[in-house]
């Protein structure tokens, strides 16, 4: 990570690291090579540090075997997440991680939990006495609005909302130029990830946001939350989200105050326009789309059902079918992705004719007046992010090679 913090590898920093790893597997000397061809992912610096807090605690030295490695491991995990406030509250501290650890590592291993459930405890730190919530505000200037969305962790004494800055710019595509470039450079990348590449595109449109509309956002969230706001990156709320959806069964979508999807173990709540719906954690039967929804050349749909009590939810969401893409998926990225971020606006896929239908509302309702589900063959079309985040809070891993595209 150090080595690629200018963008670039040098010769020497690549030559220091492949004589460390001298003594690996010839597997991990391939490995470390893949590494050195790419730059890291944004979620990158979040997981090293967790996993080097992790491994401190949960994996002994061998007899005879020197601890100094531990106190390294903690020096650089103090490192990677001093610079991120909001990070080490929420994680107390590679010290307070280690504890936490050690206190629960006899319930894990009474309970049979897996090491994910581990790293999960490590990322709710001091804040586990409550289930994260969603919290959200936004505020309108001219053509123009923007957006403070964050998690909200409680613990016993404070109660800290963490979340970023976003603008809102109505009817403004990505360029094209850019999008390609992102997805050029990110192909060794994660799905998710090379997703957030491009969300952080969408963010860079428009004016950049003055302090006095940061602080009427800042205040409006600390009112809803009732907490403390800690501002992060954008990678580092994915990162943060992420963990929740995989490994905490819980997730939460607000764009704006038109929509939300609640997702906690298997109960499922959709609130507002278009369609409600509400399924109790025993009844809801989730399952993915074996064949993609054909789109756009190179371009297909995945698509997550939710049933319960005769009822369907179905999320959408593209999906890259070629690499490089094709120019035909680059421009319908660089038009629509936009709009699956806009608060007003809430795109649905027409499975049977290939369309995307837009509801556009002229200002933002804080109350649905009379809610109707979704017209059979439709999906709501989300972005990726909230895909995969939906898809792995309701236990379904989706796959990572192609599925066919259907005919």
């Amino acid at each position: 990570m150090v080595a690629w913090s200018d963008g670039k590898l040098g010769a020497a920093e690549g030559e220091a690291l492949r004589e460390r790893a001298a003594d690996l597997s010839d597997h991990l000397k391939a490995w470390l090579e893949e590494r050195l061809r790419h730059p890291p992912g944004p979620y990158f610096r979040c997981q090293v540090s967790h996993l080097l807090a992790f491994l401190a605690t949960v994996w002994p030295p061998g007899e005879g075997e020197e601890e100094d490695w531990k106190k390294e491991a903690e020096e650089w995990a103090a490192e990677l997440i001093q610079e991120a406030g909001w990070l080490r509250r929420i994680f107390g501290g590679v010290t307070v991680e280690r504890k936490n650890l050690q206190d629960l590592q006899k319930v894990m291993e009474d309970g049979g939990i897996l090491a994910s459930d581990r790293i999960w405890a490590l990322a709710r730190g001091s804040h586990a006495q409550a289930e994260p919530q969603r919290v959200s505000a936004l505020v309108e200037d001219h053509d123009q609005a923007y957006q403070i969305t964050g998690i909200l962790l409680e613990g016993e004494e404070e109660r800290i909302a963490v979340g970023c800055y976003t603008s809102v710019v109505r009817d403004d595509d990505l360029p094209e130029a850019k999008v390609a470039e992102k997805l050029r450079q990110s192909g060794h990348l994660h799905e998710p990830e090379r997703w957030v590449l491009l969300k952080e595109l969408v963010n860079g449109r428009g004016r950049p946001i003055s302090d006095r509309l940061r602080a009427e956002l800042k205040a409006k969230l600390e009112t809803v939350a009732r907490g403390t706001f800690e501002e992060c990156t954008l990678p580092e709320m994915y990162y943060l989200e992420d963990a929740l959806a995989a490994d905490a069964r819980w997730m939460s979508w607000i764009p704006g105050n038109i929509e939300e999807l609640h997702i906690d173990r298997g109960e499922v709540r959709r609130q507002q326009a278009p369609g409600t719906f509400c399924g109790v954690r025993s009844k809801v039967q989730t399952s993915v789309e074996q064949q993609l929804v054909p789109g756009p050349e190179g371009l297909g749909f995945r698509v997550l059902s939710i049933r319960t009590e005769g009822r369907e939810l179905r999320l959408a969401a593209p999906a890259l079918l070629r690499e490089p893409a094709t120019p035909e998926a680059v421009a319908w990225i660089a038009r629509f992705l936009p709009e699956m971020c806009d608060p007003h606006t809430q795109l649905v896929l027409d499975e049977q004719s290939r369309r995307w239908v837009a509801e556009v509302h002229s200002h933002i309702p804080t109350r649905c007046a009379a809610p109707e589900p979704l017209p059979p063959g439709r999906a709501l079309l989300v972005p990726p992010w909230i895909w995969f985040r939906a898809a792995n809070a309701l236990g379904q891993r989706f796959f990572a090679g192609r599925r066919k595209v259907a005919k």
